[in-house]
């Protein structure tokens, strides 16, 4: 398996600055898939990769290619496909969400600029499924559920938090009563599952355990669950790669103030959600909380209400613009910021 250092330069000029850590776990799955034996690439579920792949391999034909090179274009140009979805797809909801137009289209921007935004461009499943989540929650909100049903099975398959979007869909059934008694209700749900379960399914194929996602990332990431354990961990990373606090902080005031201001079952919905979501990244190893905090989608629009005010506008988009300055900086030169 090529490793990550040795992705320095996989031929296509620019896009090389995109092509850092994880990338290289996306592009082996996409070209090679996964072994009988449990490696690092069982880390990652399969959503990303089987479609870089499928589109690489078109690139080679079309563009006469590599396959390395092909697939790591594959990706880049999916990644920023998924990332202006995203942003568009976080301007209509927002707006069915919090009634305002305005506070919408200032969220969409927030995204945009992000501070880990970086990755919404890089070879990382991250901008494919904020796409996916926010569409499927879109589409629910609309009470289009064989759209969102398709969307959140992707989005399940995506990232293995993406069953998360089974929360708010079943928060709405119990608390909707007519809701409860109608069997297609209940199909974002049993699609989400079976995103999840279905990766889960083919990692007991291949490997003959269906925890291989666990076992990789505690054998070659040292995750490990133990409550005390995993508190000293997390406080030792964030000695060492204090980069990582103001991203904790941003979304932890921005998701508490959210909370503070629902007003009905769907922006309960939302924050139990966005809760699950950040306390499972929590848990985790926070070296990845940067790019995880993307989608914690509440956390935007209270950065939106803010910066209704002229100086926290002002504080909002140069903290965004010098923490993106920096974790750029910070990934494109190998540092650690993944």
């Amino acid at each position: 398996m090529r490793s990550c250092e040795q992705c320095w330069d996989i031929g296509v000029p620019f896009v090389d600055l995109f092509s850092r850590w994880d990338s290289a776990y996306y592009a082996n799955i996409a070209m090679l898939g996964y072994p009988h034996q449990i490696t690092a690439r069982w880390a990652f579920f399969p959503g990303y990769p089987i479609l870089i792949g499928m589109l690489g391999r078109f690139l080679t034909i079309m563009l006469q290619l590599n396959l390395v090179s092909a697939v790591y274009l594959a990706g880049f140009l999916v990644s920023n496909v998924a990332f202006f979805g995203a942003v568009y797809y976080l301007s209509r909801f927002s707006a069915m969400i919090l009634n305002n137009r305005r506070l919408a289209f200032i969220s969409a921007v927030l995204l945009a600029f992000y501070p880990a935004g970086v990755f919404l461009s890089a070879v990382y499943s991250d901008s494919l499924f904020l796409l996916l989540t926010i569409s499927s929650l879109y589409y629910w909100r609309r009470d289009n559920l064989g759209r969102s049903t398709g969307l959140g099975f992707l989005a399940a398959l995506t990232r293995p938090v993406g069953v998360l979007l089974v929360v708010p869909f079943l928060y709405k059934l119990l608390q909707d009563s007519s809701s409860r008694n109608a069997v297609r209700s209940y199909l974002p749900v049993v699609g989400t599952a079976l995103g999840f379960l279905s990766f889960v399914a083919y990692s007991q194929l291949m490997t003959g355990t269906m925890f291989a996602t666990s076992i990789a990332e505690r054998s070659y990431w040292l995750v490990n669950f133990n409550p005390y354990d995993r508190f000293m961990g997390n406080l030792h990373e964030m000695v060492v790669n204090p980069i990582i606090l103001p991203y904790i902080v941003l979304s932890l005031s921005a998701l508490v103030a959210y909370i503070q201001r629902v007003k009905n079952r769907d922006e309960i919905a939302i924050g139990l959600y966005a809760s699950c979501l950040l306390a499972a990244y929590l848990i985790s190893s926070l070296d990845s909380f940067g790019r995880y905090s993307i989608t914690l989608l509440p956390t935007y629009w209270s950065f939106s209400r803010w910066s209704e005010h002229s100086t926290a506008r002002v504080l909002i988009c140069a903290l965004f613009l010098i923490l993106l300055a920096i974790g750029t900086a910070l990934f494109v030169n190998w540092y650690r910021f993944y």
